[in-house]
């Protein structure tokens, strides 16, 4: 594990999109349980494209950091 900070690993993608499954991974969460912040209205997609969710980076970061404060 290493000492780097968020900010020096996803700074410069701070206006970056994730699809369901990268935001799942980012979150450390299960695919089952992503879904289920979805249908809980805790995390809203931010655009779409087609069909599919996009959510922002900086977005998942807050949520992130306020399910482990």
């Amino acid at each position: 594990m290493t000492d780097t900070s968020h900010e020096e690993l996803f700074g410069d993608l701070k206006e970056a999109y994730f699809t369901a499954s990268e935001a799942a991974d980012y979150l450390e969460v299960s695919m089952a349980t992503f879904r289920r912040y979805l249908r809980d209205g805790k995390l809203i997609a931010s655009t779409r494209v087609g069909n599919t969710p996009l959510f922002l980076l900086d977005d998942l970061r807050q949520f992130k950091q306020a399910m482990n404060p």
